[in-house]
C-alpha cells in the first residue's frame, strides 16, 4: 500500500497537480475528513478494507468528502480507456515540491472534530472495555481518541493490535463474520469487561458486543441494525435542544431495518432511506439545504455522526457507543437495557439476512420480475417496489422490495460477487410491556419467512 500510495502521488504530481500525502497506515475516516479539511479536489484511499490479504484497492472521494457517484465513475472509466501507453505517463520525482508530506497535524484536526461531541460523561472512569483493530490500522487514532475524549484506556487484544496484512488470527477480517471477534470476546470474559469494541482493518466499521447470559459464551454481538437504532436514538436525544430540531436528518438504506424511522418520527426529526453505501447515505439531504445531516448508518456495521466525516467512521462511532454505554452504566443499566426500551416504545424490529452464492444473479432477478411472488410462505405480498427505474428520491438500482403485513423482504444482487442477498425484517408490536412474548412472536414469523425466501431464490 505504501508503494501504491507513493506511485499515485507521483503520477498526480507528474500531471502538475499538488498532492497532500498523509503518513502511512492511516484509517479511511481520516482520509475522508482530510479531503475537506485540506480543501482538496479529490481524495484517494489505498486500502484492502476487510477483504482477503492478497487484495488491495483504490477508493476515490470527490471534493465534498464523500465517495464518487455517477456520473464521475463513468467519466473516470472513459479517461482510463483513453489513457494510452503507461510508459508515456509522466511520473514526478519522489522529492517533487508538488508532493506535500504531512505529519500529525491532519490527525490532530480529525481528533478534535470527532471527540468534541463525545466527552466522557460522569462515571465513565469505571467503564471497562476490550478493543481490537483486527490487525488493521485504526488502533493508533482510536486509542488517542478514547484518551482525548476522557475515556479510560481499553484492554487491547495484543495479538491483533499491530497492523498485519496477513491477518493471522482471523479467517476473514470482517467483524461481521463469525469468529472474527473470538479473541476479543475471550479477553472480555477473562477481564469482566462491560463491552467489546472492534474496528475493521481500515477503521471505518464498528462492531460492539455486550454481556448476555442468554447467549452462547455469555456474550452477544449487536447487529448493525441494533447498534444503528441505539446510536440514532442517542444522537437525536442529544440534539433535541438544537435550533430547528425538525430539520435534523437521519438516514439509513433500503436494506437496513426500519426502527430508525419510528425513532426519528417520535423525535420530530426527518428520516430518509437511500441505496446501499455511504456515498448515498451522507448525501441524503444534499438536495435540501434546510436539513442538517445528523446521523447515518447501514446494517453492515457502518455509522457516521454529523458532517465532520462524510463516510462511515468506526472511530467517531466508537466514541458515541462508549458515551452511551457509560451513561447506561452510571444508571445501573446496559446497552441491552437501552435497546429493550427502544423496542418497548417502537415495537420489535427483528432483522436477518440470507445470502445465496449462485452463478448468475441477473437471471434470478429477471425471473423475480417476470413472475413476481405473491406470497412468501403464508405471508401475502401486499406491494412490490422495483428500483430498476429509480424513484423521485432514488437513482436506478437493481433492487426489489416486497412489503408484507408487518414484514419486509428486500432482494438485490451483490455488487462484487456472484451472490444474491435478501434482507428480511419482521415487525411485531409490543403490548402491555410483554417484550419477550413479542420477540418470540417475531422469531416465529421470521423462521418460515426465511425458508420461503430461500426456496423462491433457489428456484
Amino acid at each position: 500500500s505504501d508503494e501504491f500510495a507513493d506511485e499515485a502521488a507521483r503520477v498526480l504530481a507528474g500531471a502538475g497537480l499538488r498532492v497532500h500525502l498523509l503518513p502511512p497506515r492511516q484509517p479511511t475516516p481520516l482520509l475522508a475528513f482530510a479531503v475537506r479539511h485540506l480543501s482538496a479536489a479529490a481524495g484517494i484511499m489505498i486500502t484492502a478494507s476487510h477483504n482477503p490479504p492478497a487484495d488491495n484497492g483504490y477508493k476515490l472521494y470527490l471534493a465534498d468528502g464523500a465517495q464518487i457517484v455517477p456520473p464521475a465513475d463513468t467519466e473516470i472509466e472513459a479517461a482510463i480507456r483513453a489513457l494510452g501507453p503507461l510508459a508515456q505517463v509522466p511520473v514526478a520525482d519522489p522529492g517533487s515540491p508538488l508532493i506535500i508530506r504531512h505529519g500529525d497535524e491532519v490527525a490532530d484536526a480529525y481528533l478534535a472534530a470527532v471527540t468534541a461531541p463525545f466527552r466522557a460523561p460522569t462515571g465513565a472512569a469505571g467503564l471497562r472495555f476490550v478493543y481490537t483493530p483486527l490487525h488493521g490500522v485504526a488502533a493508533g487514532l482510536a486509542l488517542r481518541a478514547f484518551g482525548q475524549a476522557g475515556f479510560p484506556a481499553p484492554d487491547v487484544v495484543a495479538a491483533q493490535a499491530a497492523p498485519d496484512p496477513d491477518f493471522p488470527t482471523v479467517a476473514f477480517p470482517n467483524p461481521e463474520e463469525p469468529g472474527a471477534l473470538d479473541l476479543a470476546l475471550a479477553r472480555a470474559r477473562e477481564s469482566g469487561a462491560d463491552l467489546v469494541v472492534a474496528n475493521d482493518p481500515d477503521g471505518d466499521r464498528l462492531a460492539v458486543a455486550v454481556p448476555d447470559p442468554r447467549a452462547a459464551g455469555g456474550w452477544r454481538a449487536l447487529t448493525g441494525d441494533q447498534l444503528g437504532a441505539l446510536l440514532g436514538a442517542y444522537i437525536l436525544e442529544r440534539t433535541s435542544a438544537a435550533p430547528d430540531p425538525g430539520h435534523r436528518l437521519v438516514a439509513t438504506t433500503v436494506v437496513s431495518g426500519t426502527l430508525l424511522a419510528s425513532i426519528a418520527a417520535s423525535a420530530g426529526a426527518c428520516y430518509a432511506e437511500t441505496l446501499t453505501g455511504f456515498k448515498w447515505i451522507v448525501r441524503a439531504g444534499d438536495r435540501r439545504g434546510d436539513l442538517r445531516f445528523t446521523f447515518g448508518y447501514e446494517e453492515a456495521l457502518g455509522y457516521t455522526i454529523g458532517t465532520a466525516v462524510r463516510d462511515k467512521d468506526g472511530i467517531g462511532a466508537a466514541l458515541a457507543a462508549l458515551s452511551l454505554a457509560a451513561r447506561a452504566r452510571a444508571a445501573g443499566e446496559s446497552l441491552l437495557d437501552a435497546y429493550d426500551a427502544l423496542e418497548e416504545a417502537h415495537g420489535v424490529h427483528l432483522t436477518g439476512q440470507l445470502t445465496l452464492r449462485i452463478s448468475s444473479p441477473p437471471v434470478i432477478m429477471a425471473r423475480l420480475r417476470s413472475a413476481p411472488p405473491t406470497a412468501f410462505g403464508g405471508a401475502a405480498v401486499t406491494s412490490i417496489a422495483d428500483l430498476a427505474g429509480g424513484t423521485p428520491e432514488l437513482p436506478p438500482s437493481d433492487v426489489l422490495s416486497y412489503r408484507l403485513a408487518g414484514a419486509r423482504v428486500v432482494i438485490r444482487p451483490s455488487g462484487t460477487e456472484p451472490k444474491i442477498k435478501a434482507y428480511l425484517e419482521v415487525v411485531e408490536p409490543v403490548s402491555g410491556g410483554r417484550l419477550a412474548a413479542a420477540r418470540r412472536a417475531a422469531q416465529d414469523r421470521m423462521d418460515p419467512l426465511r425458508e420461503a425466501v430461500q426456496a423462491i431464490l433457489a428456484g
